[in-house]
């Protein structure tokens, strides 16, 4: 794991990757954001889905640390 040297640099990191992958949907019409491929387990519009709920979850936990709650991570009720 890759360690940072200030705040500001692992902010720009988080945007140039969030740029990266971002740009990958840029191409996709509308009318195939439902669409599934075999070789792909997600549509794009899943795929989305996945990442805002793997980053509400993340600042979820960030929120309930700051109040002084155990966090469980992912969660208790994780199967």
């Amino acid at each position: 794991m890759r360690s940072y040297e200030s705040k500001e640099e692992l902010k720009n990191e988080i945007k140039k990757t969030f740029e990266k992958y971002i740009s990958e949907f840029d191409n996709i019409p509308e009318e195939l954001k439902d669409k599934r491929l075999e070789e792909v387990d997600r549509t794009p519009a899943e795929n989305l889905a996945y990442q805002v709920g793997w980053t509400t979850l993340v600042l979820k936990w960030e929120e309930d640390e700051k109040k002084g709650i155990d966090v469980k991570t992912p969660s208790d009720k994780f199967k």
